[in-house]
């Protein structure tokens, strides 16, 4: 009974000490297992709030990224230019303000886009409102000098860009209900001059960001997501209350930086990282809203609670509490060897199996070979890749199912690399089993045994970069060629042309406008308008030798790069023919369309050898081509480029001339031949500009012509010449004519019957005491339409005269035609008379006008000679520096004036 009782208790003690043993370990190791569950789930968390950053992080920049495109394109649109170029247009400003709106309609992110001067002055403005995009009145345009943003941006250069930071809008002064988050994206705005006209500013409407970034946060797990600034201020979070409180004059509400001091200075210290407080496991890290723009940052927080990861609610922890139990019921007695045995099996069995579905449904390409290359494992993906089966391929090395003798020789490179070094990685075109070829990145790693160090395995691992081929094919299609045209942008124009000045002597580059694009567009349509510039294309082409190269500066500009071009004389000849080619009619359906063109030419080495100089030069050359009139070419020269830029001052000047009230009117008395009496006087324009000084009609009449200032230049010139009249005829009431020159472009684009009877009404003056006088050019260009206005014009009661006859055209059907009230003889048939002209030109005028019934009035008459030689050849009437010079105002009054006097002394005695 006692050996009984002894074995008992030693069994008993035994089984103590066993079950004391695997108790302790059981317990130990459910603990060490729940520790590091808690761990690993702690790192998937981090994991996850890391990607969910780098997903904000992404989508934030595309966001800004989309904004700073919609800048660019409103900044480089033709509306922009236009407006730039003349801003004192209605219509440019009009276009301006439907494309602000057609933006702001089709993507409906902004709260308004406007354009602010550099005087601070917003010049326009177009508002989000309750009834879609409505352009701000210029009465109610706002001065926005003092505000940071406008600030900042006025010291940016082109290309650059300004962000203010995230605010509310307000109204007053006061916050906008309901709250509004606002952000300005400001870009410099220069006219082509590289002068500073103002800054763009597109203010983005940021809940539709803030929305973003809220989503992309908690797309994934249950995790609460807050945006601060750098201040540590509420942008985003869980209290709207606490929102954007530095907005507000009491700052009531909390900040993340008082609530969470910790935390702050992690954030502070770190930039990016992880705090975990116990309660929640903080992810921070810097939000910028473009890449590579650091003036401007975000902080974004999220707090993924730790109460999920607690014992006896972690569905993996619960597990082990119920294995460790059901361990230590049923094993008991069980040896510590075989329980860790046992748990050592489960986790090589768990880890087999990951390792094994990583395999299996990896989109890349593995393959396992041994020691001697022999491919052991292969996956799914691998097949789908390349064509090749299980079968088909286990137990072969790779080369040997390599059918090119070139792939077998940049094989034997890769695995020579992988012997030497251990491991090989890049991209190389391979073999499919089809034949197909295709690009693949691939790397090669040496896998050595975990005990031995000796080698074991190769690993590969191969990824299709076929559809990324492609599409980095489109994306370079639509990024260096035209989508309508097929032709290179001017970056790969550039990129091609510079190849060629490596490789020849001799080159031109040849920029060719067509001038009438914009009319032709706003009047046909934008699929008119790709047809007639495809079939443009194809024309300039046909002369195009194979070395040369046809590209695309802007939407209405061509540029070509002629290669072995020497002979100036051969360039003249293919011009003229390409010109002549180029003004041929279009058919589009019942449409006939006509291109007008400027070309400019400027040669490699002798005008530059610098290719972007070379296209400036080609652009100044045509641009002075457009100048003297389209459908001509002008090759490149130092003095061009300096009459351009005078025209360009010139433009720039007389833009604001009327503005400054730099224009006047001086008044050429004119003189009845029989009398010598004063019944009429010429109104002739004068321009003294503070800048310049006073500038010739020769200089200036011409720029004011090509541009179309012509025209209010034009209306202002009648008009003041109608009131002058008026006040002299009041104060003298002697009925003196006045005599105002039409210009041809205010001739065609003006409705000048209407101006006419306007003004006469307005300042009440008889219309006899008016001649318009025209010039035979305006007659040539459309005899129908100037009859028409001549007819309506004379039907007021005004005098009608045809101007420097003898110089243009001089058909007599005009004279026939045409009911002229005179005829005026140009002074190039009078100024050389006596001593270098008979005069029988003049006389020849004089006797045709007499056959024709009609007057005759001669300018130029400087000499005595002069006078009496048109006196007896029956000329009526004269002007010039013979009787008097233009006169002012107050000249021309004193001396008609004093003309009245005598005459009424006269009657008196």
């Amino acid at each position: 009974m006692e050996t009984k009782n002894t074995r008992i208790k030693q069994m008993l003690k035994n089984f103590l000490m066993i079950f004391v043993a695997g108790l302790l370990i059981v317990v130990a190791l459910a603990g060490l297992f729940i520790n590091i569950n808690i761990e690993n789930e702690k790192n998937i968390i981090k994991i996850r709030q890391q990607n969910s950053g780098e997903i904000v992080s992404v989508n934030v920049n595309l966001i800004f990224e989309d904004i700073n495109s919609d800048g660019n394109i409103i900044l480089h649109s033709g509306e922009m230019k236009d407006y730039i170029n003349n801003s004192a247009d209605v219509n440019n400003q009009g276009e301006l303000k439907r494309m602000l709106s057609n933006m702001m309609t089709n993507k409906k992110i902004y709260d308004s886009i406007r354009f602010v001067g550099i005087d601070g002055a917003e010049k326009v403005r177009v508002n989000d409102t309750e009834n879609g995009p409505t352009a701000v009145a210029d009465s109610a345009l706002e001065n926005k000098g003092d505000q940071t943003y406008f600030l900042e941006a006025m010291k940016l250069n082109s290309g650059e860009i300004y962000i203010s930071p995230m605010d509310l809008s307000k109204e007053g002064g006061e916050v906008e209900m309901p709250v509004k988050p606002v952000m300005r994206l400001t870009i410099p705005v220069f006219n082509d001059e590289g002068e500073r006209q103002g800054i763009l500013v597109l203010d983005y409407l940021a809940k539709n960001m803030l929305d973003q970034i809220e989503n992309d946060s908690q797309s994934n797990m249950d995790m609460k997501v807050l945006l601060l600034n750098d201040e540590g201020y509420y942008l985003l979070s869980e209290n709207s209350d606490k929102d954007f409180s530095f907005m507000y004059s009491n700052h009531e509400e909390g900040t993340f930086s008082e609530e969470n001091p910790e935390i702050w200075q992690a954030i502070l210290n770190n930039g990016n990282g992880y705090f975990d407080d116990g309660k929640d496991l903080y992810f921070y890290t810097p939000i910028y809203p473009l890449e590579g723009y650091q003036n401007l940052r975000w902080i974004l927080v999220g707090a993924a609670p730790l109460d999920t990861l607690g014992v006896f609610i972690n569905e993996n922890n619960r597990n082990m509490m119920l294995i460790a139990a059901l361990l230590i019921l049923v094993l008991g007695i069980v040896s510590l060897i075989v329980a860790r045995l046992l748990i050592q099996k489960k986790e090589a069995s768990s880890r087999e199996k990951i390792t094994d579905s990583i395999f299996k449904n990896s989109k890349e390409g593995i393959i396992i070979m041994d020691a001697e290359m022999r491919v052991v494992y292969i996956n799914k993906a691998f097949s789908a890749i390349t064509g090749y089966s299980e079968d088909e391929i286990m137990g072969r090395k790779p080369i040997d199912f390599k059918a090119e003798e070139n792939l077998h020789a940049v094989y034997r490179e890769i695995w020579k690399t992988v012997k030497e070094e251990g491991n090989w990685q890049g991209e190389i075109v391979d073999e499919k089993k089809d034949g197909t070829r295709y690009s693949k990145y691939m790397t090669i790693s040496r896998m050595l045994d975990s005990k031995s160090e000796t080698l074991s395995n190769y690993l590969e691992v191969i990824e299709d970069l076929t559809e990324i081929k492609i599409t980095q094919e489109a994306i370079n299609k639509i990024k260096h060629y035209d989508e309508n045209t097929g032709l290179p942008t001017q970056a790969l124009f550039e990129i091609k042309t510079r190849e060629f000045i490596k490789q020849v002597d001799h080159l031109a580059i040849i920029v060719i406008q067509i001038t009438n694009f914009n009319r032709l567009r706003d009047n046909l349509g934008k699929e008119v308008r790709n047809i007639f510039m495809r079939e443009a294309s194809r024309r300039i082409q046909t002369f195009l030798n194979s070395g040369d190269l046809l590209g695309l500066l802007r939407k209405d500009e061509f540029v070509i790069s002629r290669v072995n071009c020497v002979d100036r004389l051969a360039m003249d000849h293919l011009m003229n023919k390409m010109m002549i080619y180029l003004k041929e009619p279009i058919d589009i359906g019942d449409e006939k369309v006509y291109l007008n063109v400027s070309i400019g030419i400027a040669v490699f080495q002798e005008d530059s050898a610098d290719l972007e100089k070379l296209i400036e030069y080609g652009n100044i050359a045509k641009n002075y081509a457009l100048q003297t009139g389209d459908n001509t070419y002008v090759f490149y020269e130092k003095e061009i480029k300096e009459n351009y830029f005078n025209n360009l001052k010139l433009e720039t000047e007389l833009r604001s001339a009327l503005e400054k009230n730099e224009l006047s009117l001086v008044y050429q008395p004119q003189v009845q031949v029989g009398t010598r009496a004063i019944f009429a006087s010429e109104a002739l324009l004068r321009w003294h500009n503070g800048n310049l000084g006073q500038i010739s009609p020769d200089q200036f009449i011409p720029v004011a012509e090509s541009t179309e200032l012509i025209i209010p230049i034009g209306n202002w010139v009648l008009e003041e010449a109608i009131k002058q009249n008026k006040k002299w005829l009041d104060r003298t009431n002697k009925k003196n004519v006045v005599a105002v020159n039409l210009s041809p472009i205010q001739f065609k684009k003006s409705d000048l019957p209407q101006i006419i009877e306007t003004l006469l009404k307005k300042y009440e003056m008889p219309a006899e005491l008016l001649e318009v006088e025209i010039t035979e050019g305006i007659l040539v260009e459309n005899m129908e339409g100037a009859r028409s206005q001549l007819e309506k014009i004379k039907a007021l009661g005004v005098k009608v005269a045809i101007d420097d006859f003898g110089t243009g055209y001089s058909s007599l059907k005009y004279l026939r035609n045409f009911n002229f009230d005179r005829l005026k003889i140009d002074r190039e048939f009078i100024k050389d008379y006596p001593a270098n002209d008979n005069g029988k030109i003049a006389k020849a005028i004089l006797n045709l006008a007499k056959q024709m019934d009609l007057k005759v009035i001669a300018e130029g008459v400087e000499t005595i000679e002069q006078f009496e030689f048109m006196k007896e050849n029956g000329c009526d009437e004269v002007q010039g520096y013979y009787f008097h010079k233009p006169l002012s105002v107050d000249d021309f009054e004193k001396l008609i004036t004093e003309k009245v006097s005598e005459k009424n002394s006269g009657e008196e005695d």
